[in-house]
């Protein structure tokens, strides 16, 4: 049990503070939750995905070797995240533009 809270939720307080350090602005707690918790989300599934798809493991059992390895992963995964995320940010710009149809008559 505690290898799976430790596998599941550690990884992301690290994608939070990239996400910090990144955006250089303070956030109340709140955001900082929300934000924690979508990384948890994001970090995780895609972790699952690779070690599910890749790595070709369907059980997913939290043995201590296995705890070390998923950590290992979600770390990764949770340094990468924040940097896609600001560039993405940073470097693209989505327009919504709406126009009214109306027939008159």
């Amino acid at each position: 049990m505690m290898n799976q809270l430790i596998g599941l939720l550690l990884p992301s307080i690290i994608a939070l503070k990239m996400h910090n350090k990144l955006e250089e602005k303070e956030e109340n707690l709140k955001k900082q939750i929300e934000r924690y918790l979508i990384y948890v989300m994001i970090v995780n599934t895609i972790s699952y995905i690779i070690t599910i798809y890749i790595f070709k493991q369907p059980n997913i059992v939290f043995t201590y070797l296995f705890t070390v390895k998923y950590v290992i992963l979600a770390l990764v995964v949770s340094i990468i995240i924040p940097v896609i995320e600001k560039f993405i940010l940073t470097n693209m710009e989505v327009e919504i533009k709406v126009e009214k149809n109306e027939e008159k008559t």
